[in-house]
């Protein structure tokens, strides 16, 4: 049972857990993962915390701002408690309006559910009969990727950790579960990624090598904290302790495809699919990655067989959605992001869906504001960091109004821009501009040279 001392109830109580204010706490949990939860209802968003999981944070952010001092010592029962382990519903999240920059990363998510199944075990079982059914349990659960198997996983993932508290690979899948749950409209993504770092840093405590918590870390470290060093170093580790891992070269392809290094990411795609023949994933990211690559006409050749072979796989129309939108279709981006909206279910999204149908019947030219709007209240709510996609919106439909505002405004607050392929694309599309050319190249860093494997 959880005792009463381990719950904070009230941005109040949790700023004072760390004698700072609520404002301070707030912030903390949009922009750096606090680990706050939220309970459905009302007018008025209710929030609660649990004690080891403000710990747990505060440790791993103790170099920063987040307070010198520790905090106070909680109560705590003698099992660990897992993470969350009736995760807390929000309001569903718009997983496309995430972008391109995401794109990549919810087809590598996805790979997760069908690689796992095909990848052999690396891992050794928990030494406890029960712990291991458990942990068998939680990677099936997690390979079905319905909400309510992810949250099954968590919850069995949470039983392995109480039972076996030093086995490390259960602390690694839980990431990768959170890092799945977080597709599917039940979390935002600052808590699910707070919780998958919390998860994987713990693995890599126990076991500094561990190969899938170190892959955890580099998709966090890529898709959420935008450090790409951080998540190549990551990778490259991974790699060196099992190159046999399918979904680490696959993962890291899709990292090296959104940072424009396409020679490399064609290579890792390569090998993921000698390791894990026949995957719908990696086929449906490998041709997403001749988009990014400028092969447009054969990026969307594949992508419309692949519908037509896989018609319920709403990734395909997300990446179809882009393509159109980068052709400046703003019809064909409504339509296939209708359809998107359609097969990923959930009411935000079909009725941000429903919003685009109705703009680009009644206003085209300015339809794709709406996708600008709700990009820009994510960012506000702590639901994405930087400006690249809505930037990518305006650019694609020539509005440089728009356009250079966003630039503006990243510029200021130091954004840095590693998706190539999206500025790229805007390069193009304004190339005797100099106010968008200066202004994106403030924003474009290098890409960080680590060795891959």
């Amino acid at each position: 049972m959880i005792s009463d001392e381990r719950r904070l109830d009230g941005w109040k109580a949790i700023a004072a857990y760390f004698g700072r204010d609520r404002t301070t706490v707030a912030r903390w949990a949009r922009e750096r993962g606090l680990p706050i939860h939220q309970l459905p209802g009302g007018k008025q968003k209710t929030v609660f915390a649990y004690c080891h999981e403000l710990a747990e944070w505060e440790r791993r952010n103790r170099s920063g701002d987040a307070g010198a001092a520790a905090p106070p010592p909680c109560v705590v029962d003698e099992a660990p408690l897992p993470l969350a382990l009736a995760p807390t519903p929000l309001r569903t999240r718009r997983l496309w309006a995430a972008g391109l920059v995401l794109a990549s990363a919810l087809v590598a998510v996805l790979g997760v559910l069908l690689l796992d199944r095909q990848q052999p075990a690396s891992e050794p079982l928990p030494p406890d009969a029960a712990a291991a059914r458990d942990f068998i349990a939680a990677r099936d659960a997690w390979a079905h990727r319905r909400p309510q198997d992810l949250e099954t996983a968590i919850r069995l993932y949470g039983a392995v950790i109480a039972q076996q508290p030093n086995y490390a690979p259960a602390r690694a899948g839980l990431a990768e579960t959170w890092l799945v749950y977080r597709e599917y409209g039940r979390v935002s993504d600052a808590e699910a990624f707070g919780k998958a770092r919390i998860a994987a840093d713990k693995a890599l405590e126990l076991d500094p090598g561990l190969a899938s918590a170190l892959r955890a870390e580099g998709f966090i470290d890529y898709w959420w904290d935008n450090d790409p060093a951080a998540a190549l170093q990551a990778f490259a580790a991974a790699l060196r302790r099992n190159d046999a891992d399918g979904l680490t070269h696959f993962w890291l392809a899709n990292i090296l495809s959104d940072l424009g290094e396409f020679a490399p990411a064609e290579r890792h795609y390569q090998r993921a699919v000698a390791l894990l023949p026949g995957s719908q994933p990696i086929a449906v990211e490998h041709a997403w990655a001749k988009w990014q690559a400028g092969r447009d006409a054969e990026a969307l050749a594949t992508l419309r067989e692949l519908k037509q072979t896989y018609p319920q796989d709403a990734t395909i129309s997300s990446c179809l959605s882009w393509i159109y939108l980068g052709r400046g279709d703003i019809s064909g981006f409504a339509r296939e992001f209708a359809d998107f909206a359609r097969l990923r279910g959930g009411p935000g999204i079909q009725r941000l869906a429903s919003r685009m149908t109705a703009a680009v019947r009644n206003d085209p030219a300015h339809a794709h504001r709406i996708m600008i709007e709700d990009a820009l209240a994510e960012i506000a709510e702590g639901g994405r960091r930087i400006r690249q996609s809505p930037a990518f919106y305006a650019s694609s439909m020539k509005d440089r109004e728009a356009l250079i505002r966003l630039l503006r405004e990243a510029v200021v607050l130091g954004e840095r821009w590693y998706s190539r392929p999206v500025t790229r694309r805007i390069e193009r599309d304004w190339p005797g501009d100099r106010d968008v050319q200066s202004l994106l190249s403030q924003l474009v860093p290098p890409v960080p040279n680590v060795a891959i494997p």
